[in-house]
């Protein structure tokens, strides 16, 4: 480094000029002339924030915050963090931000957030899409990416975050393209989904992406939209958190590596030809299964008056058959042939950990049976909601009646409820759980709303009264 040093400071601006913020830092500290020289901003923000550390002041004007980015690569700056959120932008201020975020990538920023609220046709510049620096990117809110350049290329890109951003390529997807300038992606997060209005492939396809969320944007008109299809080819994919409208098919998931998922899916656009077949079966790795308002979709099944029967005889049919009546069901029933028939069994076979929302606040626990019987190996079960019990005497669920007994073939060892109102009803439907599961080591109840602490002991003494099938049980009372 000695030998560097003696360079000509014309010649070492030249070398720090190419470098990023976190290799700049790293070189700062190997020679005095190289720390002389350079100066790593950690953070700059304008607009919707401040920060301590931040080298622009977000109550400077735009001008006065794209003069300072300006001289900062003028003088041999790097900067880690850049944020800029503008609530309006106005055509004549296109150049301008364009020019303030050029400047920003030659200081070689490493985390970069544009939350830019445009109605207009204002496009990014294209730099933005050949950046090599940049390792986490969030792009909002309203603007159109309609185009990418021939040499996109994000080599360091591993967070991308886009929210209310719709893609209209007129040259190819241009949401696929971006994805596949992201060689080491690693976590693509979709907050305001709404992909019937993109122009895309309708396809979700990295080879190295690990996390995907993606959050529908609901509106109240479903009336004339895009459901066609969506597809999941993300082989490497360990996270999936999915809340969206029910598409009409999933023609390719491939989730092979996929450990955790959180589906909350609106059956409410479902149409006759909704098909859901590949999607269960992407799911059969899954070990942890949250699903949001299952009642909505199991329970409307239930309806369709289908009996395991007739399903198990259907099971017996060649495959082709099987296929061709299956291109006749809605989504509902086949989300009920997925559940009960015997070719099915064992559906969720490396599920240890379900978690369960209900709609109406309420679990039913013929839904969550279905749900029990095809994770043979299911260990925890979460139920945020109260559990669900007829108001009668009895207190018995009105779906299931007397048939608690598929309780006892399972193997769960903990269960939380988190919506226990200790009424006498909750409490008879507890006693079914700890008489009936033999493996259950831990119920944790959480009590809701608030009680005071005479009543709390009171409920407490009740469960602990009860009789259990696990002589290691533990009950957990919390609020």
């Amino acid at each position: 480094m000695d030998r560097i040093s003696n360079l000509p400071d014309d010649l070492c601006r030249h070398v720090i000029s190419l470098l990023s913020a976190k290799e700049a830092a790293c070189l700062k500290y190997t020679s005095k002339k190289w720390a002389k020289l350079l100066t790593v901003i950690p953070s700059a923000v304008f607009g919707g924030g401040s920060s301590s550390s931040s080298a622009v002041s977000t109550t400077a004007s735009l001008k006065d915050c794209a003069d300072e980015l300006s001289l900062a690569r003028r003088a041999i700056h790097r900067l880690r963090r850049f944020s800029l959120k503008l609530q309006s932008l106005d055509f004549a201020q296109y150049s301008m931000v364009n020019d303030c975020l050029r400047d920003v990538l030659k200081c070689g920023v490493l985390d970069l957030e544009l939350d830019i609220n445009v109605q207009g046709d204002y496009s990014l510049p294209s730099e933005i899409f050949t950046c090599k620096s940049v390792v986490k990117l969030k792009l909002g809110s309203g603007f159109v990416i309609d185009s990418l350049p021939k040499n996109a290329l994000l080599p360091a890109l591993k967070t991308l975050l886009l929210e209310s951003v719709r893609f209209d390529g007129l040259d190819g997807c241009a949401f696929q393209r971006l994805l596949s300038a992201c060689p080491v992606l690693e976590e693509l997060v979709i907050d305001g989904f709404n992909c019937e209005f993109w122009n895309w492939s309708r396809t979700v396809y990295s080879l190295t992406l690990k996390r995907l969320t993606i959050r529908r944007a609901y509106s109240e008109d479903y009336q004339g939209a895009d459901y066609e299809s969506i597809s999941f080819d993300t082989p490497s994919l360990a996270y999936l958190e999915y809340c969206d409208v029910l598409q009409d098919a999933f023609p390719v998931v491939n989730l092979d590596s996929l450990v955790e998922a959180k589906l909350n899916l609106t059956f409410m656009t479902a149409r006759s030809n909704t098909k859901l077949t590949n999607l269960f079966q992407g799911l059969k790795h899954v070990q942890i299964l949250r699903l949001d308002f299952v009642d909505t979709a199991l329970t409307s099944v239930l309806s369709l008056g289908f009996t395991k029967a007739s399903m198990d005889r259907i099971s017996n049919l060649p495959d082709e058959i099987i296929c061709h009546i299956g291109s006749f069901f809605s989504a509902k029933e086949a989300a009920f042939t997925a559940l009960l028939s015997k070719r099915w069994k064992n559906l969720f076979e490396t599920l240890f950990h379900l978690s369960i929302t209900a709609e109406g606040n309420i679990i039913c626990w013929n839904c969550l049976q279905l749900l029990l019987k095809k994770s043979p190996n299911l260990k925890a079960l979460t139920i945020k909601a109260s559990v669900h019990y007829k108001d009668d005497e009895e207190s018995v669920c009105e779906c299931l009646k007397k048939e608690y007994s598929f309780l006892s073939s399972c193997y769960i060892e903990v269960i939380k409820i988190t919506e226990f109102k200790g009424d006498r009803e909750e409490t008879v439907q507890i006693k079914h759980m700890l008489e009936k599961l033999p493996c259950l080591l831990l119920l944790e109840v959480h009590l809701k709303p608030r009680r005071d602490e005479a009543k709390l002991i009171q409920i407490l003494a009740d469960l602990l009264m009860i009789p259990r099938s696990s002589s290691k049980c533990t009950i957990k009372l919390l609020h």
